[in-house]
């Protein structure tokens, strides 16, 4: 039987689907409604297939319960992908959203085409049914001439990959690697046609699960074959071993197709291979897992698929290959991803345990590998006693338990090598953490210390390396600022074989926060018995210093004339330039803090205020918002300006809201900054000061 519709929707929203699936029915059209649940582990079974392959559309009831639901995103990639192979990816798709926003909808294609909102009155959902059925008459065939066999491309060299039960979220993530690889064949994203993104992360955050859930879902967009190389057991040995490694297996491919491989260079193995994929005719898949860093550029050009008819995804840790391909840095699971993740096994019982669920996974900082140990451990234990157990210092909860695993590079197992800078390096941030440190403290800090003394050009050195093995966490609001993943932190910690030169680096630290410019004490060295905040803590309140004055003045001058205190009109101004604006506040503020730490001890409530206007407000609102409208920005078409773009954004209404809901702390920053320096130029709505 052949199918108008394919109504694909989240168990959540059943009754909603009836409602919508009945309409469409009265309007004669021919739908398919699978009653059958369908578990989240399971790809589409070969009934679903086959409704999809004979309907001429399919109608995703995009509600937030839609992307949690693995099932539901098959289906939709099924349809999509049928589309882009007929020149459209939109042709096969059409949206109804039952929520407010659209920020859940993935992929971004399918935010503003063809896209609905629920029926709120039986005449709007008359009117729906309607452009259904109009859309869909324009459709002569159904998706199954387009489409590639259920079973999926080739892959080699075997064996094929086939998921992982627990993987969950990620779903931005996915979209965001097809539209890079593909970006050459979407009308909608002009300008891109790299045919290559690289996905960079931790160790054991889930680059090579994300790669191998792609390549299975996506399959179908690539009825070439998808050629997957493994290099993660060469990564430790060198480049060289690497693309040795990496020879090796193209040759089994080789082999596999016919293709005489004895003898051959890398490159002439290459070449064969690209003269029978252009034969062919045919999308591939190329993925290189685990690529180390300290490789060449001939060498990175050597891992590029042979042919332009291939798509290159590398996974890595390293950072150091940033002009090699387009970059999507994998972070930590969110907490909800996180909490399916773990409760995997086993759910919590109550209240309590559901607490310490929640808790385990921001002491592990969301990290998947982390969470999939914690999980195995909850089969037999509460997670309340797991979270007991995670900070016992007695045992390690997440230490490896087979040699094999132990021989891995985890962030469950020590990082430090013996080389001392990169130690130091590490040890100081582990004590840091979850805070970051500058380049400019790390080099002070080492540097202070006379009996091994850091050079700047050797903690460059470290921080190098450390980028390479993808330990360091770059500050997105400050350059040449780093941080840990509290995992690694927490395994220098624990696993440190030298606790004494760990409390030398405490100390310096301590310290160094405490005044930038004092000396700090050394292990053999006179102890101060001077604290640089003895003045402030030993001698109370005192009036703000000439220096302090000029600079809360200073401040508040900044503050008052910048979007966000100053209030943005709704539909006017530029949301680039409020959130501009409101970063070189946060610079400047920050630069002022630190002249004033440099001219004396302070004597006022300055340097308070000053944190408080980074760190409770500008700080989260600016990593909140300035990524977000960063990757809108990128999505722009060549014909679109800057300022309509911005005005079509479907969160800029939030960022308004949000930005008028800053005005009043900001305000009343403003007004404590008056009352240091003598002169308040706040503005009441009425006019007066």
């Amino acid at each position: 039987m052949q199918w108008d519709v394919f109504l694909s929707y989240a168990r959540a929203d059943r009754h909603r689907a009836g409602v919508l699936a009945a309409s469409l029915q009265s309007r004669g059209l021919r739908v398919f409604v699978d009653d059958a649940a369908i578990e989240d582990f399971s790809s589409i079974t070969g009934s679903i297939t086959d409704a999809l392959s004979r309907s001429k559309v399919l109608l995703a009831l995009y509600s937030s319960h839609y992307p949690g639901r693995r099932a539901c995103q098959w289906e939709l990639t099924y349809a999509f992908v049928a589309g882009q192979r007929e020149g459209d990816p939109l042709r096969r798709v059409l949206v109804v959203n039952p929520e407010a926003g659209a920020d859940h909808v993935h992929p971004v294609e399918l935010r503003d085409a063809r896209h609905w909102p629920w029926p709120a009155s039986g005449e709007s959902l008359r009117q729906l049914t309607d452009r259904v059925s109009v859309y869909v008459s324009g459709l002569d065939t159904a998706m199954s001439h387009r489409a590639t066999p259920s079973s999926g491309p080739d892959w080699l060299p075997a064996p094929a990959h086939v998921g992982n039960p627990r993987f969950t979220g990620r779903l931005s993530e996915q979209w965001l690697i097809h539209s890079s690889l593909l970006s050459h064949q979407t009308p909608l994203m002009p300008g891109r046609s790299s045919r290559i993104v690289q996905v960079r992360g931790m160790a054991g955050i889930g680059k090579s699960v994300l790669a191998q859930e792609y390549a299975l879902r996506f399959g179908p967009a690539f009825p070439g074959g998808v050629f997957w190389f493994d290099l993660h057991t060469a990564r430790d040995a060198g480049s060289k071993q690497a693309m040795s490694e990496y020879a090796d297996q193209v040759a089994t491919a080789c082999a596999a197709l016919g293709l005489n491989s004895g003898g051959s260079t890398l490159p002439m193995l290459l070449s064969r291979l690209a003269v029978i994929m252009g034969e062919r005719g045919h999308p591939c898949l190329w993925v290189v897992d685990g690529i180390p860093s300290g490789l060449s550029q001939q060498d990175l050009h050597l891992l590029r698929g042979p042919h332009l008819l291939t798509s290159t995804l590398v996974t890595t840790r390293s950072l150091l290959h940033p002009a090699f391909a387009p970059a999507i840095d994998l972070m930590p699971l969110p907490e909800q991803d996180a909490l399916r993740l773990l409760t995997f096994v086993r759910t919590p019982r109550d209240a309590a345990e559901s607490a310490a669920a929640v808790a385990l996974i921001h002491d592990v900082g969301g990290h998947p590998e982390a969470l999939n140990t914690l999980a195995d451990r909850a089969a037999h234990s509460d997670f309340t006693e797991l979270r007991r157990r995670l900070h016992s210092l007695r045992s390690d909860l997440l230490a490896p338990t087979d040699a094999k695993n132990v021989c891995e590079s985890t962030p469950f197992t020590s990082p430090l090598t013996g080389d001392q800078l990169h130690d130091d390096v590490l040890r100081l941030l582990a004590l840091a953490c979850p805070a970051p440190l500058s380049e400019t403290a790390i080099e002070a800090i080492l540097g202070s210390d006379n009996d091994r003394q850091g050079t700047p050009a050797g903690v460059r050195l470290a921080i190098e390396q450390l980028l390479g093995q993808g330990q360091l966490l770059p500050e997105p609001m400050t350059t040449r600022s780093w941080g840990i993943h509290p995992l690694v932190a927490r395994a220098v910690r624990r696993h440190d074989l030298d606790p004494g030169r760990q409390e030398d680096l405490r100390r310096f630290l301590l310290y160094y926060l405490a005044s930038p410019t004092a000396t700090p004490e050394t292990p053999s060295g006179t102890h101060r018995h001077h604290s640089p905040l003895s003045g402030a803590l030993d001698l109370g309140p005192a009036s703000p210093r000439e220096e302090e004055r000029t600079a809360a003045y200073n401040l508040q001058v900044e503050l008052v004339t910048r979007v966000g205190y100053q209030q943005l009109a709704p539909g006017q101004g530029s949301l680039r330039e409020a959130l501009t604006s409101l970063h070189s506040l946060f610079e400047f503020t920050r630069g002022t803090l630190h002249g004033i730490a440099l001219t004396a001890t302070p004597t006022s409530d300055f340097p308070l205020i000053a944190t408080t206007l980074l760190n409770r407000h500008l700080r989260p609102f600016l990593s909140r918002w300035h990524p977000a409208l960063q990757q809108h920005e990128a999505q722009r078409p060549t014909d679109t300006s800057p300022i309509e773009h911005e005005q079509n954004w479907p969160r800029s209404a939030a960022l308004r809201a949000e930005l008028e809901d800053l005005r009043t702390p900001l305000k009343d920053i403003a007004h404590q900054l008056g009352g240091l320096c003598g002169i308040d130029l706040t503005i009441d709505e009425s006019g007066s000061s």
